[in-house]
């Protein structure tokens, strides 16, 4: 029995043509055009009062969009085609494990720091979201050891907090740069 080769070409080109032409109209990234090109981030406020929190969190903001590469960041409102502020409202603390020979003492904490962002056009005045909450959350661990006497709490959420700002700037940059 002989085996039909010129059918079969026909078959695999007709499979192949059919996949590449399927895959041709694919695209990486959102695929959403944003509004604006240039963006200044305000300093970020901190009415949350957390220590020395607002240089932290605004350089990490600043990196997250660098890294993004989607809008470039100036230097001033009045070069910028869109404004970013940001505020820190709220940080708190809950503890998730306590320490088995005194119930008091916690072993492992969860962090939280929540915020608001507003995106204006600059050039226009239109607001595009205003006062949008974001939240981050880490976990902090507070004794180095079972046999430790002496809560290590203040160094583990000092060690931490970039960490955090971190989580917050990629909520708050996907809060921007999504489609919305």
């Amino acid at each position: 029995m002989r085996f039909p080769t010129k059918s079969l070409l026909a078959v695999v080109c007709v499979l192949c043509a059919g996949v590449f032409s399927a895959c041709s109209h694919y695209k990486l990234g959102t695929g959403g055009a944003l509004p604006f090109r240039t963006l200044y981030i305000a300093p970020v406020g901190n009415t949350a009062n957390i220590p020395q929190a607002a240089a932290v969190f605004t350089s990490q903001l600043r990196d997250v969009f660098i890294r993004d590469g989607r809008v470039s960041l100036a230097s001033s409102p009045e070069s910028a085609d869109a404004v970013l502020t940001v505020n820190l409202e709220d940080y708190t603390r809950r503890m998730t494990t306590a320490r088995p020979e005194d119930s008091g003492l916690a072993r492992k904490l969860d962090i939280t720091a929540a915020a608001v962002c507003t995106l204006s056009d600059n050039r226009s005045g239109k607001v595009y979201f205003e006062k949008r909450p974001v939240t981050a959350t880490r976990q902090i661990f507070t004794t180095p050891s079972p046999a430790a006497q002496q809560s290590d709490q203040l160094q583990a959420e000092y060690n931490t907090m970039p960490l955090l700002a971190s989580s917050l700037a990629e909520s708050t940059a996907r809060a921007v740069l999504d489609v919305w």
